[in-house]
């Protein structure tokens, strides 16, 4: 029909009884998460150039997984040549828990992680401060906004037009 499909494989290791967000029920092994994810690109991922069906590895967020998904997750999406997502400094407690948790802004986070670039996108980051703006700016790090779901969860408004001031794929 004529529409890119980018499938996102999603997950979630971090649960409520280690100090995530989501239930323990929705969460997977991290061995179970990468494997399937590799999977997923080794039967589905297209590598053309205008390639109509992609998939993407996505991790949930820095507060439903580990560092060291997160990690990995990068390094398996650069091995095969896919996309990273992920959501990002969404609101304040986003903020708060990554400060609080690893000890920076989740900008720091990301880049530490593997996850600026500009094969990566992330959702939200409506609380991105400016050195997170320049970093993404300098590393072509895109991100998607996500109106309706910040205006649903009283996030904020990402602060598009200094996105695309600064230079960041928007």
């Amino acid at each position: 029909i004529g529409m890119r499909f980018h499938a996102a494989r999603g997950s979630m290791s971090v649960g409520e009884s280690k100090g995530g967000l989501p239930p323990d029920s929705v969460v997977e092994s991290e061995p179970a998460i990468l494997n399937d994810t590799q999977r997923l690109i080794e039967r589905w991922h297209d590598r053309g150039r205008h390639a109509m069906r992609r998939i993407v590895v996505a991790p949930c967020s820095p507060f439903s997984v580990s560092r060291e998904l997160m990690r990995d997750a990068a390094l398996l999406a650069r091995e095969h040549g896919v996309s990273l997502h992920t959501h990002l400094a969404e609101n304040d407690n986003d903020i708060a828990y990554t400060r609080e948790t690893f000890g920076c802004t989740p900008a720091e986070y990301a880049e530490q992680l593997g996850w600026v670039g500009p094969d990566v996108w992330h959702a939200h980051c409506v609380k991105l401060d400016a050195a997170g703006l320049a970093l993404f700016a300098r590393t072509g790090t895109g991100v998607s906004h996500c109106p309706g779901s910040n205006m649903r969860l009283a996030s904020g408004i990402a602060p598009i037009r200094a996105m695309r001031d600064a230079g960041v794929p928007v």
